[in-house]
């Protein structure tokens, strides 16, 4: 999968607090936005993205895209 690689342990540990992410990648690979889901709404994580753009990637995506994490 497209976050097994660098992202997993980071997400393990968000998705044991939270039950679902929403990551949106642009298509340089750089996560642009997260969000949380809390209560049946999805939050704004502004911490996240900092944390996960520091790691290293070499993704060329040819378009921006959506991934959802659930628990």
């Amino acid at each position: 999968m497209w976050s097994d690689n660098n992202y997993s342990s980071i997400l393990k540990m968000y998705l044991n607090k939270y039950n679902s992410l929403k990551l949106e990648v642009n298509n340089n690979g750089l996560i642009v936005a997260v969000k949380k889901e809390e209560n049946g709404r999805w939050i704004n994580d502004r911490n996240l993205p900092n944390i996960l753009n520091k790691l290293p990637n070499c993704y060329n995506l040819e378009k921006n895209i959506t991934i959802i994490l659930k628990q």
